[in-house]
């Protein structure tokens, strides 16, 4: 394998317009690391030896949280549905060993771009549409937070389109962990659509509008959410 390979860890936020993805990117410089770390990097046998899947979405039992996972966490209110605008938060956990991480949001629909906490990380910086982590630890760990232009008006409601969420190396997809929660803040509507349908089922706590979805999967995930305005709840 060449030095020159880069894994790429590719998270969406948004879809608007349809590139508008958030790219964790890790640099080609091995600078910093040290021997054992860099042959782990360069070394395919540390992932395990799983069969490289395509980019066709697969649910997985093999996704671990012992390797690289996310959870996102987004807040709609009132506001929201007239804008588009929500609140999110996003962590990253069990990162890799590298120099340096930018991770890279779609600069028209994101703002007020933070961070809030990391981990084994010697320097984590937000700049405008770009947080920048150097001298990455293993087991590492970075939550952001910001807003973005996500949701869509419908008739009698609203959607979100989420992804493409995938954890790649080289042409390869491996199995991942997403956590994704909706928090509907003063705000009476239903889930009536979720595509793709995942095994792991979706979770609605008892007289809240907090839904969770978990997913465990391999290729890329696109999941796309329909909320129809009521009443009540």
């Amino acid at each position: 394998m060449k030095t020159q390979s880069k894994l790429f860890i590719n998270i969406a936020l948004f879809c608007i317009p349809t590139f508008a993805f958030s790219e964790i990117e890790i640099s080609q410089s091995l600078e910093g690391l040290t021997p054992e770390e860099k042959a782990w990097f360069l070394d395919d046998s540390n992932l395990d030896a799983m069969a490289v899947a395509s980019e066709n979405l697969i649910w997985s039992d093999k996704a671990s949280k012992e390797n690289y996972w996310l959870k996102n966490a987004l807040k709609i209110n009132t506001q929201s549905l007239k804008t588009g605008w929500l609140e999110f938060s996003q962590c990253h956990y069990q990162l890799d060993p590298v120099p340096k991480i930018e991770v890279t949001y779609n600069a028209k629909h994101t703002r007020n771009l933070t961070i809030l906490s990391y981990q084994d990380i010697d320097q984590a910086k937000a700049l405008n549409d770009t947080v920048v982590l150097m001298n990455v630890k293993r087991g590492a760990q970075v939550c952001i937070q910001g807003e973005s232009q996500t949701l869509k008006p419908l008739d009698n409601g609203f959607s979100l389109q989420r992804g493409p969420y995938m954890r790649k190396f080289l042409d390869g997809y491996y199995p991942m962990i997403v956590e994704e929660s909706i928090e509907l803040n003063l705000i009476n509507a239903r889930l009536i659509k979720q595509d793709p349908i995942n095994p792991r089922k979706l979770k609605k706590e008892p007289e809240s509008n907090l839904y969770h979805f978990n997913y465990a999967f391999e290729g890329q995930l696109k999941p796309y959410y329909e909320f129809l305005l009521t009443e009540k709840n």
